[in-house]
């Protein structure tokens, strides 16, 4: 299966390579986009008739007037604005791309409208559609790692779709998050509606989901494709965008909110990218001792300073300038629109750092944090030296080594499950204090004053190693991880 989907996306890079070349006719109310002949690779429109369904391979194209007359009226259930009505106010139809030149033709759907014979979810939500006419910005989407799909997952959500689709899909599935979450609050229902609505669905349907997933997120993820939204750029530009860019309000995405709450948080890259109901508090830490509570997309928590183990009465600087910078998250990640999601000091870190001075903050910034979650590891491991007879014992049960017992959890005291949340929440957010520096160091003096108090003062040999030693060290860790993570959804 995954050598399927490496197949699959390497013919979508591809495609995409070329698609600059291929799109001068992409005006029109629909019909297929022409690959010049001798280029050696297939064309996007030969990779989006492969996602219609056979039923509508043969149809023909017959304009988007046709269309009009079913999806001109209002949502049943809101009385939202019919989908025609919102398109017409697009770009889209400014320049004339009708609803076939996405939907393929729809000579059978208008004689029998049926989900059968027109593309629709789960399909409808790659980003194959639109690179037929955003070539550039699609291959630049391929080089990121939203357009590929986390396979345990995937295959998690194929044996045991109840407990992993439902949940995990939210936001490791395109298609899944485009037809059960996005398109149900463009349509203003609530979320308890969006959250019962997943609840319901069948097994079988999340299981062909999953078999059609091949990205994360897909273009169609943070932009409507059939409506102005008014969640303008910080720029000011109107790009469809599903949510804000920014927004400090961080309730949504508190500790111990529920799936429903923070997947359709309205932060277009936080509804992701959030510790996912993770939870600092003692009892909550006591309760969950096999993995950290939070999701390794902790990201926005760390930029907003929330969710990490504090004390009374709690930070002096809890978040940086970048917490509000305009923009947040794209800001910095799609400098010139430009959709790799990296970070380019010259243009990303601009007018705040010359390029120079944000690699010299960035660099050092690293440095400190990496010394201090090496000489917090270090004091962690003397003191389950000390106290176990082995230093490997004093972490999460499934992050231990394989072929060692893990000790009974109650003889793990609050202090140590304190400062390993800190030490796994700094490292998973891994942007080593770039996103929210004071946080960052804040958790590891609480860490540190946490191990202080079980009289663990084990000396540190961080400030000998070289960065690439750091770096090495830490990754092993996160590695450590990502393989705990694999075991415990196969």
């Amino acid at each position: 299966m995954l050598t399927t989907r490496i197949l699959w996306l390497t013919g979508v890079s591809l495609t995409l390579a070329v698609a600059v070349a291929v799109l001068q006719g992409c005006g029109g109310g629909g019909g297929p986009l022409v690959q010049p002949p001798g280029t050696g690779t297939p064309s996007p429109t030969t990779r989006f008739t492969e996602l219609l369904p056979d039923a509508q391979k043969d149809a023909s194209y017959v304009g988007t007037d046709k269309c009009l007359g079913c999806h001109g009226a209002g949502h049943r259930q809101t009385g939202a604005e019919p989908v025609a009505v919102a398109w017409a106010k697009t770009k889209h139809a400014q320049v004339n791309v009708g609803c076939e030149q996405c939907h393929g033709p729809g000579s059978k759907h208008v004689q029998a409208p049926l989900k059968t014979n027109i593309l629709t979810y789960p399909n409808s939500a790659s980003s194959v559609v639109c690179a037929q006419c955003h070539g550039t910005v699609a291959a630049q989407y391929e080089q990121s790692g939203h357009a590929a799909a986390v396979e345990a997952v995937i295959s998690a959500a194929e044996s045991n779709p109840n407990l992993y689709g439902k949940t995990c899909f939210r936001c490791h599935s395109a298609p899944f998050r485009a037809e059960m979450v996005d398109s149900k609050l463009s349509y203003r229902q609530s979320r308890d509606a969006i959250d019962a609505s997943i609840e319901a669905m069948s097994t079988d349907t999340i299981v062909k989901i999953a078999h059609a997933t091949h990205e994360s997120a897909s273009c169609v993820s943070c932009h409507d494709p059939h409506r102005q939204t008014g969640k303008l750029s910080w720029q000011g530009k109107e790009l469809q965008l599903r949510r804000n860019e920014l927004n400090t309000d961080t309730t949504d995405v508190a500790p111990g909110t529920p799936v429903k709450q923070h997947t359709t948080f309205d932060q277009v890259c936080a509804s992701c990218h959030n510790a996912r109901g993770g939870n600092p508090a003692d009892a909550a830490l006591n309760a969950g001792t096999a993995r950290p509570n939070f999701h390794s997309s902790n990201q926005y928590n760390m930029l907003m300073g929330i969710t990490g183990v504090e004390e009374q009465p709690g930070p002096i600087v809890r978040n940086n300038a970048h917490a509000t910078v305009p923009g947040q998250c794209s800001h910095c990640h799609l400098p010139n629109a430009r959709h790799t999601f990296t970070v380019s000091y010259d243009t990303g870190c601009t007018p705040c750092h010359t390029a120079a001075d944000a690699a010299a903050r960035t660099q050092t910034s690293r440095a400190q944090i990496e010394q201090g979650l090496l000489a917090l590891r270090s004091r962690l491991r003397s003191w389950s030296q000390q106290t176990f007879g082995d230093p490997d014992l004093w972490d999460y049960t499934a992050l231990i080594p394989a072929g060692k017992t893990p000790p009974p959890q109650a003889q793990v005291p609050i202090e140590v499950k304190r400062a390993r949340h800190n030490y796994w929440f700094i490292i998973r957010d891994a942007s080593y204090g770039v996103h929210n520096g004071p946080y960052a160091r804040y958790l590891l003096q609480v860490a540190n004053a946490n191990m202080d108090r079980l009289g663990s003062r084990a000396a540190s040999r961080a400030a000998e190693f070289s960065p690439a030693q750091r770096k090495a060290i830490l990754q092993a860790d996160l590695q450590r991880f990502r393989e705990s993570y694999r075991r415990g959804v196969e």
